[in-house]
């Protein structure tokens, strides 16, 4: 994307709110891209919708996202995948951008003990500094110990094992951390060094985590919404 393509787009963020401004209309469906992604929001994000808006008024930054399905069919318009006749199921989870010090709190309570059976979570800076509750979870409830693989879209279908098309685990988290900051210097160089967007971005840079959080219940649709919202 070209220099003249970014301003016009998002124009000259100035503060942090301005930022809350364009993750906000990307969600609305008012803005067609944003740095981490060329694309608008897919149908399913629509049935989360108010709960992304209200992360991200509140600065926690979204750049992926999926809601929670319990056994919907194969055909299903939405959500549905894979040959006829099958069930599929999907983890609520969220990627976004946090301040330091609201991790710290955020940190704290993911990782209380009422909490850490229920959830998994990954999360990295600009330095590359890394944490992850580091438990691995599987479809059929088992755990064992070592870095942390999460299956997030799993389906089962007739005649066949179960198929897991989508997980998230330590080392793609962690390479695509290192992207998505990066992403964050290079949205600061279309603005003149020194002016107040290249500091903005350049300060965000340096301060936020990067932190994917999963939820087990997937029978429990708004437990993850409920979990960050309240």
């Amino acid at each position: 994307m070209s220099v003249t393509q970014a301003v016009k787009l998002w124009g000259y963020p100035k503060t942090r709110q301005d930022i809350n401004d364009l993750f906000v209309k990307h969600i609305r469906g008012e803005l067609s891209a944003i740095p981490w992604s060329e694309e608008e929001l897919r149908a399913e994000s629509s049935t989360i919708q108010p709960n992304l808006l209200q992360l991200n008024r509140k600065g926690w930054w979204t750049v992926a996202s999926q809601p929670a399905v319990n056994g919907l069919r194969s055909s299903d318009g939405t959500f549905g995948w894979g040959p006829p006749n099958g069930f599929v199921f999907q983890k609520s989870f969220v990627e976004f951008f946090i301040p330091a010090n609201e991790w710290d709190t955020l940190k704290a309570k993911l990782a209380s003990s009422e909490l850490q059976d229920s959830v998994c979570f990954y999360a990295s800076n600009a330095r590359g500094d890394y944490l992850s509750s580091d438990n691995s979870d599987h479809v059929n409830g088992s755990t064992e110990a070592g870095p942390s693989t999460n299956a997030v879209t799993w389906g089962v279908f007739p005649g066949k094992e179960i198929i897991t098309p989508t997980i998230i685990e330590e080392v793609s988290f962690r390479a695509w951390s290192e992207e998505a900051f990066g992403i964050w210097g290079e949205w600061a160089k279309v603005y003149g060094r020194g002016s107040e967007s290249e500091k903005l971005l350049s300060g965000i840079k340096d301060d936020y985590w990067l932190v994917n959080v999963i939820h087990h219940d997937f029978v429990e649709k708004d437990a993850l919404w409920q979990l960050l919202l309240s």
